[in-house]
């Protein structure tokens, strides 16, 4: 590797000496001095390169280099050395710093048993103070000292000492029972006074005395200032069913005792009031209880709460939610003995439902309060209560689809916008929508979508049902059976569902169920929605969408068969106009004196006679659908089964024509202000057959001159226009006027 490294070398001097001094090689002298030059220059490199030279370049930098090697042990050694001194620094620090802390510690402990004593000391005397006042009976001065002593407790909320906490609490509690019971004296006799509860024997007397409320409003004030403070209360031991229910302040739980006892003594034991099969004797009294008193609570108890800054207490409120808790816990008692009598539980239920309906509506009772629906969500009364709904569902639509039910499917009498709502449809949508008001104000998204659920097996189960009856209707004239108002049932139940769908009801349960699949609803895409057109494109942002898509299928399954029942029994009664001879037939006659070809009176009969009949039956928007499907079909079977099979004389292309522009269209002018927009194809096929034979074949030669042209050049799209024909390629209208029979007589002589 060395010796091919000096080979390179020696190449790249002799290629340099060749191209600098190729012409001085030659000369000996030239050579001498070149030598001399270069053995110069290489003496000054090596002087440059020796590290004994002082002056050298590399001498320089060696120096230079222990120089700083030197200055670098130095301060390494000065490092260490003050690295040395600042830790014998703290080290010393150190000692003094565990000393100042163990003063410190020492000092805070002092610090804490002084305050602690002091806390003992206060509550000592909070305590001594109350037992004076107490035994002076000054209620004023016994609330402002326990007022003290519950800030006290508060304020020890976040302390460790739990012994001192629970010593504090005993305390608190002692006094609040002592307080409590000597100001609850205080408050019933004055309630006594007053003639609380105001029932029906003495609710109309006058209101109370001036003196008598300001006393009622002093005492309340007292018993709001002995409340336990959240802090300072023990956790509260209650069944679950009663969990969701706060504590309800003291003036009001006073005020809720006499109706309680009133409510025990007549809906409780052997009494006749109490009865399982009437719960609306005791919901009723509760709703009176509510409409009799709140007004009282709300005008003498809150502004008590007011003064004292109490916003979080609403009086009414909680006397209110005070008799729905009875409520609660009556049919929390009764319902799981009614699970095996099915009328009594559901009477039951909607009493109930009614209940809690008329506290929201009535009394404006905020929906984030706990109701009696706390009772019908109970996991066992809930399948119940689902299990009813879906049986009586049931058993309501067997009613109304039951052969006995000859109008079921006979439009409503109450109809004034003509829609062709039929009874049984009108009878489950308000079927329907009654499960919805009675579900919706359940509290949990759960059960409400438990419900959505049987609704939407109820929907199901309404389409089979009528599927069922369409298959029954096989072999019977289908436009005179009850298949077009199926397809009007079904239609209105799609119009429902989709205004269902926009509500806030269930748009909020569509967001809980994609939360609770964690994925979206699809549905195949559909036809666009037009104000003549039944189709329209299925929101899926709807609970509604998979059976809207069912329910639009089975119609439009529906409005079809209608249609080509319609074209089947036109196209067995045109048999003979169909085959007519055209080619042969002679109108002498101007074309406004022309009548009726005899062979298409039958087809026209039939045509008029299913139009009628389904115009009768039908609701607008689905009678404009079928008539355009017919004619459309019609456009296709006259064109396609008559034009391209016969061959016409001018006679026979006149009559056609009067056929269709004064008879056909006519038939269809009462449906729409354009009706020839549907016959495209026969109309157009008219107006080739009817062009003069000059300009028939004028327009055959251009047509087939122009074939194959491209761009600009071809204008045979312009010369049909010009005639009428837009819908036909030029192929197309070549192959309608080679039916002409003096067009085609011309070509043979021709040829």
């Amino acid at each position: 590797m060395h010796f091919e490294k000096d080979v390179e070398i020696k190449r790249k001097v002799i290629q340099n000496l060749n191209e600098k001094h190729i012409k001085d090689l030659l000369d000996l002298g030239k050579c001498t001095k070149l030598y001399e030059e270069l053995s110069q220059k290489k003496e000054e490199i090596e002087k440059q390169l020796n590290i004994s030279e002082r002056e050298s370049i590399v001498g320089k930098a060696v120096r230079e280099g222990e120089l700083l090697i030197e200055n670098g042990r130095d301060a390494v050694n000065r490092t260490d050395e003050t690295i040395s001194t600042i830790q014998n620094d703290l080290d010393e620090i150190q000692e003094v710093r565990s000393d100042i802390k163990n003063y410190f510690d020492k000092l805070n402990t002092l610090q804490c048993t002084l305050q602690y004593l002091k806390i003992l000391q206060q509550v000592d005397y909070l305590n001594n103070e109350l037992y004076k006042e107490v035994g002076k009976k000054d209620d004023e001065k016994c609330a402002t000292l326990f007022v003290n002593l519950t800030e006290i407790c508060r304020n020890l909320a976040d302390f460790a000492g739990q012994h001192l906490k629970n010593y504090l609490k005993d305390d608190i509690f002692y006094w609040h029972n002592i307080l409590k019971e000597n100001l609850s004296k205080d408050f019933n006799e004055i309630i006594k006074a007053i003639k609380w509860p105001f029932v029906s024997e003495n609710f109309t007397l006058v209101l109370p005395f001036t003196n008598q409320i300001q006393k009622l409003q002093i005492v309340s004030e007292y018993l709001l200032q002995i409340e336990i403070p959240p802090e300072c209360a023990h956790p509260l031991v209650t069944t679950a069913l009663l969990s969701n229910f706060p504590p309800i302040c003291l003036p009001v739980h006073l005020l809720l005792q006499p109706l309680k006892k009133r409510f025990l003594y007549h809906f409780y034991g052997a009494r006749q009031t109490n009865r399982v099969d009437k719960p609306e004797w005791y919901l009723t009294q509760i709703l009176t209880w509510i409409r009799d008193h709140k007004d009282f609570v709300d005008k003498y108890i809150q502004p008590v709460a007011d003064r004292l800054g109490l916003l979080h207490i609403e009086t009414k409120l909680e006397f209110i939610r005070g008799l729905v808790q009875i409520a609660v816990e009556k049919l929390h008692s009764e319902l799981p003995n009614l699970q095996f009598d099915d009328f009594t539980f559901s009477h039951s239920i909607d009493e109930a439902l009614g209940f809690d309906k008329e506290l929201r509506e009535t009394y404006e009772y905020p929906a984030n309060q706990p109701s009696v629906l706390v009772v019908l969500t109970q996991p066992q009364i809930f399948i119940k209560w689902l299990s009813m709904e879906k049986k009586y569902a049931t058993e309501k639509m067997d009613s109304m689809l039951s052969p006995n039910a000859v109008d079921a499917f006979d439009p409503l009498t109450s109809d004034v916008e003509n829609l062709k709502i039929t009874n049984c449809a009108d009878a489950f949508i308000t079927l329907l929508q009654t499960i919805t008001e009675r579900y919706e104000s359940l509290p949990q998204p759960g059960h409400r979508l438990q419900f959505l659920d049987l609704q939407l097996e109820l929907l199901d189960d309404f389409r089979v049902r009528l599927l069922q009856l369409v298959n029954a209707e096989e072999g019977s004239d289908i436009i005179e059976s009850i298949i077009p108002s199926i397809a009007n049932s079904i239609y209105y139940v799609e119009n429902v569902l989709i205004d269902w769908g926009a509500t806030l009801h269930y748009l909020s349960l569509y967001y809980y169920k994609n939360q609770a699949s964690d994925k979206q609803l699809s549905t195949p895409a559909l036809a666009d929605f037009d104000d003549n057109n039944p189709d329209y494109d299925i929101e899926t942002d709807t609970v509604f969408a998979e059976t809207m898509s069912l329910y639009m299928h089975m119609r439009k399954d529906l409005l079809h068969t209608l249609a080509e029942t319609v074209i089947v029994e036109v196209r067995s009664r045109s048999k003979a106009y169909r085959c007519d001879n055209w080619l042969t037939m002679k109108v002498n006659k101007e074309f406004r004196s022309l009548s009726l070809t005899p062979t298409a009176c039958s087809m026209f009969e039939v045509l008029s006679k299913r139009l009628h009949q389904l115009q009768k039956s039908l609701q607008g928007k689905l009678f404009t659908f079928v008539w355009r499907s017919i004619a459309q079909q019609l456009d296709s079977y006259l064109f396609e089964d008559l034009v391209l099979d016969n061959r016409f004389s001018e006679g026979g292309a006149l009559q056609f024509k009067f056929d269709i522009v004064r008879n056909l269209i006519p038939l269809f002018l009462q449906f729409s202000q354009k009706p020839q927009n549907y016959f495209t194809q026969v109309i157009e096929s008219c107006n080739l057959l009817n062009l003069s034979k000059g300009s028939a074949l004028l327009l055959r030669e251009t047509l087939l001159a122009l074939e194959g042209a491209t761009g600009v050049e071809d204008t045979r799209g312009k010369v049909l226009q010009e005639i009428g024909v837009t819908y036909f390629t030029p192929k197309m209208a070549v192959r309608i006027l080679n039916q002409r029979a003096d067009i085609t007589v011309n070509r043979i002589l021709i040829d």
